[in-house]
Parts: C-alpha cells; structure tokens; sequence
C-alpha cells in the first residue's frame, strides 16, 4: 500500500510539474485542447501499448524539459525577444540566438550521424581497398582510453567505449595466430596509487590474454598519448623486432582512422622495407547493418540529445585534430 501511494503521488508531482513547465510557452487556449488530447492518448498508448515506438517518440518530446539540455534550451526560447528581435532582422546580431542555433543543431542527432558518416564512408573504402590478411601479421592496436583500472568498487577491468578496439584485435589475432599485437597507450594521469594502476598498456595486455591472446606476443610500445607518439614508438619496435615486414594492420575507432592511417604512411616511410597499412576500424555510428547508413528518422533525430551533442563534439575535434596534424607536417 505504502508503494502504490508513492507512485500516485511522484506521478502527480511529474504531472504538475510538466503541465507548469509547459504552460510558460503554449497559449492557454492551445494548451487545454491539445495538451489535454495529447496527454489522454499517450496515457492510453502506454497502458495499452508500451513497447509502441509512437510512445517512447512522445516520450522523448515530453521528457526534454526535464533533461539538462532541453531544460536550458527551453530557457533560452522563453526569455529572447522574438516580437523586438524579428520585426528589424536584429537577431542576427544577437549571440544568445546564434547560441540557441548552435546548441540545435550540435545536439540534434541528425547532425552528429551526419559528420560520423562522413568519415565512416571514407574508411569503408580504405577497408574495401585493402588486401585481405592471409598471414600472420604485426597488429597496432591505438589503446588509449580504451580501459578503466581495476579500482574499488569495481572487480576487474572494465571497457570505454572505445574498449572494442581490443576485441577487434584479440579476434584478428585468432584469425591469423602469431601475429603479434603492438600495444600503443599512456599512463592514466588522473588515477592516484601504485604504478601498475596506471599503466594502462598492463590493462590491455590482461584484457587480450582473456581473450586469448598469449602473453608473449604481445607488445608494448611504450608510453603514447597521441596517434602521432603511437606511430614513432611503433616505428622503432618495427625496426628492430620486424625490420622485414611490408604490412601493418592498424586497429582503432573508425572516426580517427583516417588521420591514423596517414600519420603511420608517414612515420614508417622511413623504414626499408615501407609497410602497407591495413585499417581494421571498429566503434561505427552511422552504420546499422550490412554497411548500410543509417536512415532518418523524424522526429526523433531532430529532438536535442546530450549524447548526439558529445558525437558532435568528437566529429568536430577530430576536424581540429586533422588540421593540426596536416599544419604540423605529419600527415599529408
């Protein structure tokens, strides 16, 4: 009984709360008819039909005032001047409009899979245009940030988002064994204790033994926090350990794979024998199915998301990081 009134009472509570946030930008006449109708079939398509996709597409409407992003949007909207700023055009002066537009359009979730695909496209066809491997290889796996230490709370090491690069590797190894995979990280900075919490390479070389990959071939290529640090420190265990090989498979995120293809073409055209890259990209955003893009959908890719707003956000770096790497001469 003490359950059943909790929740009658936090769903009135959600209820006031979203017919008061509503009402500060819908005219009470609209408000009473459409809000009423539209709040009666919602209620009625969630009892009836919960796993509908036309409720959880209301739902992502109805929700956005209480979500950190939508909640400043709408502040923003409530408080510019549209009756003083649109008669005379004056709003294209005004920043808090053009901060509206940007925050929009970056957290709208066609923008951030449009950008992604402009780079997944491109690597899909680098992948295509690579020859397939029928050997065993050295495999160069980019494992910054693709881990979480083993610290209290958790039990064991836990994967990033970025944590499928070292699964991509440990399978391309059971693929073609004896290859070797070439670990490229940094030490976690911002983790206090013994050494070995913040190697992160130490955490990679557990995580690929579990996945089956043997001890002993893999390698470390010291510490790396960039791609460009990652291809010198590649270079040299190249030099010494396989002064003879002609191909390279490189794994990482299909966003930087680009920028990481080119800096390694550069950095190891220095060796004798120049090694082909062969890009194995994982952690694609656009893709669905069978390399198909990913189809629009209205209106949930046009309602802002913080999530769309981080992909952007990495898209839009990486744009940055390019241009810094073409003006440092280490890409071409």
């Amino acid at each position: 009984m003490y359950d059943l009134l909790t929740q009658v009472l936090l769903w009135l509570l959600i209820g006031y709360v979203a017919w008061f946030i509503l009402k500060q930008f819908i005219p009470d006449k609209v408000y009473t008819f459409l809000g009423f109708a539209l709040l009666v079939a919602l209620i009625v398509l969630a009892f009836f039909k919960p796993d509908q996709n036309i409720v959880s597409e209301a739902w992502s409407i109805l929700s956005l005032p209480f979500r950190p992003l939508g909640f400043a949007l709408l502040l923003m909207v409530s408080v510019f001047p549209f009756k003083e700023q649109m008669s005379q055009w004056r709003f294209l002066q005004n920043r808090v409009f053009w901060a509206m537009i940007i925050l929009l359009l970056a957290s709208a979730p066609a923008t951030a899979y449009w950008l992604h695909e402009q780079a997944e496209t491109e690597v899909i066809t680098l992948t295509r245009n690579a020859p397939a491997i029928n050997t065993a290889l050295p495999i160069v796996l980019l494992g910054q940030d693709t881990t979480r230490p083993r610290i209290s709370p958790r039990v064991e090491i836990e994967l990033t988002e970025r944590g499928d690069r070292i699964r991509q590797a440990a399978r391309l190894y059971r693929e073609q064994p004896g290859s070797v995979i070439i670990v490229a990280a940094d030490r976690r900075r911002d983790i206090e204790g013994p050494a070995d919490r913040r190697e992160e390479t130490s955490d990679i070389r557990a995580l690929l033994t579990s996945f089956g990959v043997p001890a002993e071939r893999v390698r470390e290529a010291g510490r790396s926090s960039t791609i460009h640090e990652s291809a010198a420190n590649v270079e040299k265990i190249l030099k010494e350990e396989f002064p003879t090989t002609t191909e390279v498979v490189l794994v990482t995120s299909a966003l930087e794979m680009q920028r990481a293809s080119l800096t390694f073409d550069r950095e190891l055209s220095d060796l004798e024998n120049k090694p082909r890259i062969i890009p194995r990209a994982t952690g694609f955003v656009s893709i669905q199915g069978d390399e198909t893009e990913r189809r629009f959908r209205l209106p949930k890719d046009l309602i802002p998301s913080e999530h769309a707003m981080y992909l952007t956000s990495l898209a839009i770096q990486e744009q940055f990081l390019s241009v810094y790497y073409f003006l440092r001469g280490w890409i071409s």
